[in-house]
């Protein structure tokens, strides 16, 4: 048996879809480094409960992935602990409107800087600590095909993703796998567990979108397997291509069947 000790880089990983996902993988037995920009609190917390059901198990490293400087700095820090790198999920990603009448350069290069530019440039970074057949998974995002109105910058950044996914997947062959999750109707993970329950979510504000009915039938509407998915959905795909060794330059969507209903 391989002594090897799996180890996996989450961008934006201490709250929401990230956060799961470090959960999951290092309930796997992988170790986790969690990357995030200004949850302090919540990944250091994060970092010290898995430590403590593993002895050194998990590293958390702040950065604003929308600076050079930054990206740089978290791959030096990686770089730096000595772990070879099997699977990097690049989550991190920032989602504003951008109505073409208002919006601003400024916001131009926010979000093509934060969605776009860093995931290529922290892999770039990342190269020489990626071990043999290491896999990279990028989120992408149903509006990357079918464009949300207002968001059209957004939806330019994932659409960008989706064509950088495949064409890194062909750049980083034989040697390593790239893939994508194209997420659809997502819920925050409190209210996904208690959409579950049926228990109320304890998060102040966070179950608008549930009290919201409106809202919320029109979503299902497009979802033909009428309900929305959560958090767990994206882990188990995750999982999936991990350790899919024969699967490279697919976008997997996880959207309930949106894109055909």
């Amino acid at each position: 048996m391989s002594n090897h000790q799996k180890t996996a880089l989450i961008t934006g990983g201490a709250q929401r879809i990230g956060r799961v996902l470090v959960n999951h993988f290092h309930g796997l037995g992988w170790r986790v480094i969690i990357h995030y920009h200004t949850s302090k609190d919540a990944a250091d917390q994060l970092t010290q409960r898995l430590n403590s059901e593993r002895r050194d198990s998990a590293r958390a490293f702040s950065a604003d992935l929308g600076t050079m400087d930054e990206i740089k700095t978290l791959a030096n820090a990686v770089i730096d602990l000595g772990w070879t790198l099997d699977l990097v999920i690049h989550n991190a990603a920032q989602f504003s409107p951008t109505p073409l009448s208002s919006t601003t350069e400024s916001s131009w290069e926010h979000l093509m800087g934060a969605n776009l530019k860093a995931p290529f440039f922290l892999t770039q970074a990342l190269l020489n600590v990626l071990s043999a057949r290491a896999n990279l998974i990028f989120f992408c995002d149903i509006f990357g095909d079918r464009p949300l109105p207002n968001y059209s910058v957004y939806s330019a950044t994932k659409a960008g993703l989706a064509m950088m996914t495949r064409s890194l997947a062909l750049d980083l062959a034989p040697a390593h796998r790239v893939n994508g999750i194209a997420l659809g109707a997502i819920l925050p993970p409190a209210i996904a567990a208690s959409a579950e329950s049926g228990v109320s979510p304890e998060v102040p504000g966070s179950s608008a979108i549930l009290e919201d009915s409106a809202l919320l039938d029109s979503i299902l509407a497009r979802v033909p397997l009428a309900k929305m998915g959560s958090p767990a959905h994206i882990a188990e795909v995750a999982e999936f291509l991990a350790n899919s060794a024969y699967i490279t330059g697919q976008i997997i969507p996880v959207d309930g069947g949106r894109r055909v209903g």
